[in-house]
């Protein structure tokens, strides 16, 4: 199983927030008060400029806090406001920024803060409350204050990285506590029928890990094939767009050009990538070496072959290259030199679009032979994996000790996904 790096699998490293990364965060600009606040608040919408951002403040001193730094449109501040209540007024040094706050609970206090979009607004909002006594603090930590557990605070922030419905719903099922919930099951099934009733559980889970691990970090599909077999039109069809140069001469596609799409619901990053051939000059000998560099770390290789034209010895070397990988016998729309059936290829025009459907389910069944069922734990980062296989491993031995059975119970517990002391389990 090829697992993404934790850091791209996590939201706190995701796209969207290194995208903003040369705007400071509203955490960054302002000091941080001391470890005793008796509040603690966290910008919850995503980075970056918008219409309104949410600033949520939570803590037994969450109320006061805001109420210190809140200038009503009308009078009684916050502390005699009812749940739920929308009040209107300003925060910020100045004129500050016009905001809409609401309790939104008492036991625990909780407050929410509506402000205007974008980094210099938030700030201000920000710097005022924690003039008056807030922490401020990550989205994580609000997640795990509003989950509970942190495998459902790091669904939750996983969710909004989402790139397509489908590992959305999947991913909301985790943050409701589908994962938690088959972690208790292992648990108490080692309690109540032994080791080896919970290694089928975590049987389950890890065998759902392969779709999990990539529904943030999309699967890398890349096209392979000797030059002028039509790739980069192909690429662009699958797509949906014009995303790479389409020209008749050969060797056009120098880099590697990729293109999010999705097969099937499954987000999918395509790869177009330089012919394979002996190269005629520097520039294209970087190219191929390239290509071929991200056709071994991909997930699924397409071998793309011209039907109208005979098998040459640069597409059977591809072929050999990348055994059992599917094969697409691209212009369909032409006359064929060869029938595909001769090596299992999948007719499609690339040019016309016939035979794109077919492909894009074969490509997704490769990818995703059984979807996780609804509502089932679906291990989505790649220390979840770690963690799981480690778990199993001494579990398949008796767990003699019992050492697993606490790790997992800890787990299960909402404890966390990594352990203080080294030597416990993972």
């Amino acid at each position: 199983m090829n697992l993404p790096n934790d850091e791209s699998a996590s939201s706190l490293g995701s796209p969207a927030s290194r995208a903003e990364s040369s705007v400071p965060s509203p955490e960054s600009r302002v000091p941080s008060p001391s470890a005793e606040a008796e509040a603690d608040l966290a910008v919850v919408t995503a980075p970056g400029r918008g219409a309104v951002a949410v600033v949520r403040v939570w803590g037994p001193g969450a109320v006061g806090v805001v109420d210190s730094a809140f200038r009503p449109g009308r009078r009684g501040g916050l502390a005699r406001s009812a749940v739920g209540r929308l009040r209107v007024g300003r925060i910020g040094a100045g004129l500050g920024d016009e905001v809409v706050a609401v309790v939104v609970g008492r036991a625990p206090p909780e407050v929410e803060v509506q402000c205007h979009g974008g980094p210099a607004a938030v700030a201000l909002v920000v710097e005022a409350l924690v003039a008056g006594g807030a922490r401020a603090r990550s989205p994580r930590a609000w997640a795990r204050h509003e989950a509970g557990s942190t495998t459902r605070a790091e669904a939750t922030l996983a969710l909004g990285e989402a790139p397509t419905l489908r590992a959305a719903e999947i991913l909301r099922d985790q943050a409701e506590g589908a994962f938690d919930g088959e972690l208790r099951a292992a648990l108490a099934a080692a309690a109540n029928s032994g080791p080896g009733a919970a290694v089928a559980i975590l049987d389950g889970l890890i065998g759902r890990a392969a779709v999990g691990v990539r529904l943030v970090e999309e699967w890398r599909v890349v096209l392979a094939g000797r030059p002028n077999v039509g790739k980069s039109r192909l690429l662009n069809a699958l797509a949906g767009f014009e995303r790479a140069i389409v020209a008749p001469e050969p060797g056009t596609t120098r880099d590697v050009v990729t293109v999010a799409a999705a097969f099937d619901g499954w987000p999918v990053e395509l790869a177009d990538t330089a012919g394979l051939r002996a190269a005629v000059d520097p520039i294209e000998a970087e190219g191929v070496a390239r290509a071929r560099a991200r056709q071994g770390s991909a997930d699924l290789v397409l071998v793309v072959l011209d039907r109208s034209e005979p098998l040459t010895g640069l597409d059977r070397a591809v072929l050999a290259d990348h055994p059992g990988a599917p094969v697409v016998a691209n212009k369909s729309d032409l006359a064929p030199a060869w029938d595909e059936a001769t090596v299992l290829a999948l007719a499609a025009s690339a040019g016309r679009g016939d035979g794109i459907g077919p492909l894009v389910a074969a490509l997704a069944a490769r990818l995703v032979p059984q979807a996780p069922p609804p509502g089932s734990g679906v291990p989505f980062l790649p220390r979840h994996v770690r963690r799981l296989l480690a778990l199993r491993a001494h579990l398949a031995a008796g767990d003699p000790r019992g050492r697993a059975r606490r790790s997992l119970g800890r787990w299960a517990g909402g404890a966390g996904v990594t352990s203080p002391s080294s030597r416990r389990l993972p």
